[in-house]
């Protein structure tokens, strides 16, 4: 049974805020450096095939934070600090981020090497915080709260990714991308601290019950104890759908440049991604509230079905103001896949493995965005009209298929088998 080892006691909105602080952090440096940071400083050393050496670091330098994510959960499972089994990767991963960023930021404009390094070690020490803060879900916060934190989750998260649109665009524009770079690595830092200082006495150290070594943690890095069938349905499910949803991730700057070329793509990208993640923050605390009280598994598979016919529309206007729209409508679609998907994912997840479940959980997110990468890198070797409708075209096609997978696969029947409530201390 899937369930949390004992009771836990419920959470008032001010702790929920606060552990999810390190979210907004996590995601302001993902989203402009991603979007903005990388294929800015990619173009002042290549002026060829920028968006396949964009798409190839993206690709390998994900790959290295979702292995390290995997890694640090179930280390985390294992750390029996007195500061508590997650606070110490959350700290070394937030708190080290910052002097990567001040060192690209000192050496500004990097050479290619140090642009390989920048972003893979961007990846490695976030996802050492990333990888330990999922469990938190499980650890601390109850079942019939978790929709709730999941969507103070998506809600940061998608501030987070707000400030790095418009205020990485900006300095960036401004000619300010070193300034930029300290900017993203202070404002981790300081979240990964709020976030610790709220877990304060809640993160409880491991009960060590048996040594563990880094061999015997990588060899058994995709071997589980307790085996929870539908919770691997929901990662394939959630894998395809934030692959739809990450098609433009690394490309969105071109995209403009190629579709509206009388749109500055500064204005258009900002102001895709601002009204972007209005309508998906505000759909993710949303749902994110409702599914504590209506369940989980319905709104999921709605807002699946509403992406795909979203973005196939997305692909074959021409329109700027319909393109606007239609990305608008997916956008708060896409509130429930954010918030709904990961308090599902944790109340599938074995308490006594709950870090290495829940970093499983994040692969539908870091993978995702590194086959985009290489996929879309790949389509986008020619940066037309049609290489870009295409893109939207298997876009639309990956969130269809993980709409029927969910349907398929992950059934009320199995979530009401594996999901238990456990009444709330107060």
């Amino acid at each position: 049974m899937a369930t949390s080892a004992g009771t836990v006691t419920k959470r008032s909105v001010g702790f929920l805020l606060g552990m999810c602080a390190v979210m907004l952090g996590a995601n302001f440096i993902w989203t402009s450096y991603n979007s903005i940071l990388l294929p800015t400083m990619v173009e002042k050393v290549a002026t060829n095939d920028k968006g396949m050496i964009v798409g190839l670091i993206g690709f390998f330098g994900t790959l290295v934070g979702i292995t390290v994510s995997i890694l640090a959960g179930i280390i985390s499972d294992h750390t029996a600090s007195r500061w508590g089994k997650r606070t110490p990767s959350l700290l070394v991963g937030t708190l080290l981020t910052l002097p990567l960023m001040a060192l690209l930021a000192i050496f500004y404009p990097p050479a290619m090497p140090l642009i390989v390094i920048g972003f893979v070690g961007m990846q490695f020490l976030t996802n050492v915080a990333n990888g330990a803060w999922w469990p938190l879900l499980v650890d601390v916060v109850p079942e019939e709260q978790r929709g709730t934190a999941s969507g103070f989750q998506g809600m940061l998260t998608l501030i987070g990714a707000a400030l790095g649109i418009e205020l990485v665009s900006y300095l960036n524009s401004n000619g300010q991308t070193g300034l930029a770079l300290w900017v993203i690595g202070i404002v981790f830092a300081v979240t990964g601290v709020v976030a610790a200082w709220v877990l304060r006495g809640k993160d409880k150290p491991a009960v060590e019950t048996q040594k563990i070594n880094m061999l015997t943690i990588v060899r058994n890095m995709f071997t589980v104890r307790t085996r929870v069938a539908v919770f691997f349905w929901v990662v394939v499910s959630a894998l395809l759908a934030n692959m739809g949803m990450n098609s433009l991730q690394f490309f969105a700057r071109y995209f403009f440049e190629t579709y509206f070329p009388t749109i500055s793509p500064d204005f258009g990208f900002g102001l895709m991604g601002g009204i972007s993640l209005v309508f998906t923050m505000v759909s993710a605390v949303a749902s994110g509230i409702l599914s504590d009280k209506l369940g989980r598994r319905k709104i999921i598979l709605g807002s699946l079905y509403i992406c795909a016919v979203m973005t196939i529309l997305m692909g074959i206007t021409g329109n700027f103001v319909l393109f606007m729209i239609f990305a608008a409508i997916r956008s708060a679609a896409t509130g429930p896949i954010v918030a709904v998907v990961p308090a599902l994912a944790s109340g599938l997840a074995p308490a006594d493995e709950a870090g290495q479940y829940m970093a499983y959980n994040n692969l539908s997110t870091g993978l995702s965005g590194a086959l985009s990468a290489l996929v879309f890198g790949v389509i986008l070797t020619t940066m037309t009209k049609t290489t870009f409708l295409i893109l939207y075209i298997i876009s639309a096609v990956l969130f269809l298929v993980g709409a029927l997978v969910f349907q398929l696969k992950v059934t009320q029947k199995e979530l009401d088998a594996h999901i238990k409530v456990e009444a709330p201390k107060q």
